[in-house]
């Protein structure tokens, strides 16, 4: 379990990659002692927008992967939750297993496969495999209270929301965001779900297509990343999954399914998950409600991206990023919305 694990005392600098090796190195030695230095070879993941991700190897069957955290990520991020839900997750086989913590991240098993990209996920053998993969997860027993997680969440992003140092970056945040009170969404959200009473289970909540790997060989899908997973609405791990078909470097939301699309990944996902054949009421319930938990992802996503606009040292559009997903989530919550007149 990730309680036990030895915390080796490194630290390994995101904007210098020759001292990185060199502490990952360092790390290897505890590790991996049969390893030898001048066999080790690393491979950088580039995919993350909040971590810097790379593999560490002497062969293809011998790596680990290193995740380092990204500067302040810890405001929102609860680093010993997440290794908790991760132990969890391992001892399911639905994760990699934990192998050592250092001061800015943690070393984990490797997992074969190639992580999913836009079109991909649209295969149907591969929605059908994501809906089969996200059911069991979700039918996880750990002996917790099952309660949503996604409004603490939400509130500890606005509470670590400030002023950007940035002046050009607060004018444009200012412009986006004048009539925009956040809080007040959130907690009108958060009424109309406590109405609804969704499902609570033990949700990954954050299953965008970099953090999903197929081995093809083996025909096996796995989730990776577990910084945010916990327990939440069910409804909004699916919904949440739905937005992400639209990518990652370059979102376009336009990719994302159409509601007779979700309506068969939904129907997939209920059986598999019940093991009984949804009725149409329960399958039309889903597909209405996606549009309510896809705006739900939108606000959780639109608020985490300013604080790491505010605070992430990682180069990637995160006020855009926030921009472009309120714009999207009212869109959904429009739909929703108009369902239900």
């Amino acid at each position: 379990m990730a309680a036990t694990l030895e915390k080796l005392h490194h630290e390994l600098p995101l904007q210098d990659p020759k001292k990185c090796d060199q502490e990952a190195l360092d790390i290897l030695k505890t590790l991996k002692p049969e390893w030898k230095r001048e066999d080790v070879k690393f491979e950088v993941f580039t995919a993350g927008i909040t971590n810097k991700i790379f593999a560490a190897s002497v062969s293809d069957d011998d790596k680990v992967i290193f995740r380092v955290f990204g500067k302040n990520t810890e405001k929102i991020i609860d680093r010993r939750h997440e290794l908790e839900s991760w132990a969890v997750l391992a001892e399911k086989g639905l994760a990699a297993p934990l192998l050592g913590l250092f001061k800015n991240g943690i070393v984990c098993g490797y997992l074969p496969g190639k992580t999913l990209d836009v079109k991909l996920v649209r295969k149907p053998e591969m929605q059908t495999k994501i809906a089969e993969a996200m059911a069991k997860m979700h039918n996880i027993e750990t002996g917790h209270a099952k309660l949503p997680c996604v409004y603490d969440k939400m509130r500890n992003f606005l509470s670590n929301i400030g002023t950007f140092e940035d002046e050009a970056k607060q004018a444009q945040y200012d412009r986006a965001f004048h009539n925009v009170d956040l809080e007040t969404r959130v907690a009108e959200m958060e009424a109309i779900t406590s109405r609804l009473q969704p499902e609570v289970g033990f949700c990954h909540n954050d299953l965008l297509v970099y953090n999903i790997l197929y081995d093809e060989k083996n025909e096996k899908l796995s989730f990776i990343d577990y910084e945010y997973a916990d327990f939440n609405f069910t409804s909004f791990d699916t919904g949440n999954h739905f937005c992400e078909w639209a990518g990652v470097d370059n979102p376009d939301f336009t990719l994302c399914p159409s509601k007779e699309v979700r309506r068969g990944w939904l129907k997939h996902y209920l059986k598999s998950k019940n093991g009984t054949e949804p009725s149409e009421h329960q399958l039309e319930t889903a597909v209405q409600q996606s549009d309510l938990f896809m705006a739900m992802s939108h606000l959780f996503w639109t608020i985490w991206a300013i604080v790491q606009a505010q605070n992430s040292t990682i180069e990637f559009d995160y006020l855009g990023y926030a921009i472009q997903r309120l714009k999207v989530g009212q869109e959904c919550m429009e739909e929703y919305l108009k369902s239900t007149r």
